[in-house]
């Protein structure tokens, strides 16, 4: 046990990858945590762990008011939440069906504020709380292919700086974790599979050369990351006494986002678009 004994974490999206591997850590070092997703049999596994494992859909607002009623009645409130409740969207733009657009805005930003607006009232009255916010270098740059998943990462931004701004007079604190790649089931599933498109797909040849581009850069070392790496820097962020608004995560992200601030717009889209061209 640390001097976190008693304190109680709030981790979404924790029946998988990075939400998972906070949750265990953050048990590790002595919270209590209530460990929130949709996969019985992973929430199973976290029971038999001895984590406070719920079944929950974070775009479900009646059912995580009541859970975070139920936390502040039974245990004083949320000390930590942490929102990595997410997945990923790769499509060209033109193809991206509205609905998944939609649904990933509501899981990913619009869920994600609607669980820090739950626990934000006990935060301020005690003084004091942490909401840390799992985004991603793609908030920080764009790249054909990925678009809808760009344009979420790059709200998670917005909401998490305006935010902390937002709120620090109240002593608490909100932290921006931005990680590279993350070789997370549902990422090397996708990486796995070879779909085929129809002939009059205008967009086929590009899906095919994007999906091995990914696929090759996903092998080199060092440019993915497990989701373990992204625990140890929450689990750092949440025990900081004075955490900094965002933290890079990964090598070949914080290179990414570098060259970035580097080039020009015309000569990133130049670098984007090697390979992926006829």
């Amino acid at each position: 046990m640390t001097d976190a004994d008693s304190r109680i974490a709030l981790v979404t999206g924790a029946t998988s990858g990075i939400g998972k591997a906070t949750a265990d850590r953050l048990h590790d070092r002595g919270y209590e945590v209530f460990a929130v997703g949709r996969d019985q049999e992973s929430l199973l596994r976290l029971k038999e762990r001895g984590l406070l494992a719920r079944a929950l859909d974070v775009t479900d607002e009646n059912a995580v008011d009541q859970l975070v009623r139920e936390i502040n009645a039974n245990h004083g409130g949320v000390d930590v939440l942490v929102n990595c409740a997410g997945f990923p969207l790769t499509c060209p733009l033109e193809q991206v069906e509205l609905s998944d657009l939609r649904k990933l805005f509501e899981t990913n930003i619009v869920a994600a504020l609607h669980l820090s607006q739950a626990v934000l009232p006990g935060m301020r009255n005690r003084g004091t709380g942490t909401i840390v916010n799992i985004g991603s270098t793609g908030g920080r740059f764009a790249s054909p292919g990925a678009g809808g998943y760009h344009i979420v990462k790059y709200g998670m931004e917005a909401m998490s700086l305006a935010l902390r701004a937002e709120v620090a007079p109240f002593n608490v604190r909100v932290v921006l974790i931005d990680p590279t790649g993350v070789r997370t089931p549902f990422v090397t599933s996708q990486q796995d599979d070879r779909p085929t498109y129809p002939d009059d797909d205008p967009y086929g040849g590009f899906k095919h050369r994007y999906a091995e581009n990914t696929r090759r850069l996903s092998e080199q070392p060092g440019v993915m990351i497990e989701p373990h790496n992204v625990a140890r820097a929450v689990v750092r962020a949440v025990e900081s006494k004075d955490p900094k608004p965002r933290y890079t995560i990964g090598l070949s992200g914080k290179a990414t986002v570098l060259a970035r601030a580097l080039v020009t717009d015309r000569m990133w889209e130049r670098i984007l678009m090697r390979g992926l061209r006829d």
